[in-house]
């Protein structure tokens, strides 16, 4: 693998190389949402994933067996990234095995935030790593990209509509909406109460947090009262109290994505 950085010379800031380096069978890129960084403000960054027609990767919850996506990057000193953001899934099956992913194109969000005396150009890399399958194999994939950014006035890069557009496929917390999780035996019973107007009742449902539910299980919200209850058998792999649990909400009357967490009180 080689990464190329170009210097255009008479131009204020350093353009990225925007060149997917491929693995596996998936291929990876960076893009920024800026043309430069400011100190002190967070430079939003996008990394696209194209995987090959008949394959597939994998979510934070990758279901029954599966890797997500890992990054590991080496910034700047002073330098710090956000979470790795990830669009909702797809349910499918590697054989027997239920899990949860991502098909053809992928674009996960993450935040680089420069600190208040940042100064100069900023290089910043990225080690990614994933796992694809088919219905045959699974093929694990390595890259490894760079990112240049000048130091300038944050102005919106070329990529920042593509960023945008991804940004909308995120999972987001929803005002007034809370989540309490009982368990009975092998049955968790998710108990959701929202906002006026709030339906999910046709909704696709996932649980981001590996090894809590049976990755099987499909279910929707059934209305009682003024609270929203869905049932999942317990994942066998659970044999604790389950303390913490995020439940991602998709499709159906929502707008977009909507992300609830519920954590045991100590």
């Amino acid at each position: 693998m080689r990464i190329v950085t170009v210097l255009l010379a008479g131009l204020p800031w350093v353009a990225p190389l925007l060149a997917e380096v491929e693995s596996g069978h998936a291929r990876a890129g960076l893009r920024s949402g800026l043309s430069s960084y400011r100190p002190g403000r967070p430079l939003p960054v996008a990394i696209r994933m194209v995987v090959d027609p008949g394959w597939h990767s994998y979510w934070v919850n990758p279901g029954e067996g599966g890797m997500p996506l890992k990054a590991v990057w080496t910034l700047p000193a002073g330098w710090r990234v956000g979470d790795l953001k990830q669009p909702v899934p797809r349910r499918f099956m590697t054989g027997a095995l239920p899990g949860f992913g991502y098909e053809g194109e992928v674009v996960f969000l993450t935040e680089l935030l420069p600190p208040a005396d940042a100064a100069g150009v900023a290089d910043c890399k990225v080690k990614l790593s994933w796992l694809t399958c088919s219905d045959d194999a699974c093929v694990p994939g390595k890259v490894e990209l760079a990112l240049t950014v000048p130091q300038g006035d944050g102005a919106a890069g070329v990529d920042a509509p593509e960023i945008d557009a991804a940004a909308a496929k995120i999972p987001v917390a929803l005002e007034g909406l809370a989540l309490e999780l009982v368990e009975q035996g092998a049955t968790l019973r998710f108990l959701l109460r929202g906002p006026a107007g709030f339906d999910p009742s046709d909704c696709d449902v996932f649980v981001a947090t590996p090894q809590v539910v049976n990755p099987a299980d499909r279910t929707s919200f059934v209305r009682e009262g003024e609270v929203w209850i869905a049932e999942f058998r317990k994942n066998e792999y659970a044999a604790d109290p389950v303390s913490l649990v995020d439940v991602v909400l998709a499709g159906g009357k929502l707008v977009r994505p909507v992300a609830v967490t519920w954590r045991r009180e100590k």
